[in-house]
């Protein structure tokens, strides 16, 4: 009992801290992994650049507050035109970023990401899916 009280409250206190990000703070880093491949490190989940001829494919996206800071770091990977966001799943951090960048690019996804996006939309979002969501 001890360890599951223990583990619930390690459990609340780093969705609580994950939650109050300060995304000032935060520096959107560019890493080469190899030929026109890299990676961008923030908060979150990383992102993946592909460097084509016609322009950039990312695969995930990041919470959309570091939408500017995503934007230069891809700046000084390349300057070209984002084409594509590859959505590895639904979780905030690798598809927050949709609402700024889906404007300009499309976004790819197994339609089950695509479902439950639409379905835990905050707006849309029902109590009864309310569990499902998190």
């Amino acid at each position: 009992m001890k360890k599951f009280l223990l583990l619930t409250v390690v459990l609340l206190f780093a969705i609580s801290a994950h939650a109050q990000t300060d995304f000032s703070k935060v520096e959107v880093k560019a890493t080469k992994v190899a030929g026109n491949v890299y990676m961008l490190q923030g908060s979150g989940g990383n992102i993946g650049v592909s460097v084509g001829d016609d322009g950039l494919l990312i695969v995930d996206d990041q919470f959309a507050p570091l939408a500017d800071k995503i934007r230069a770091a891809l700046k000084g990977i390349a300057d070209k035109k984002l084409h594509f966001i590859l959505n590895t799943h639904w979780h905030g951090d690798h598809t927050g970023g949709n609402v700024v960048f889906g404007p300009e690019a499309t976004i790819i996804a197994h339609d089950n990401v695509r479902k439950r996006l639409a379905q835990c939309s905050i707006a849309r979002r029902p109590r009864r899916l309310k569990k499902r969501c998190r």
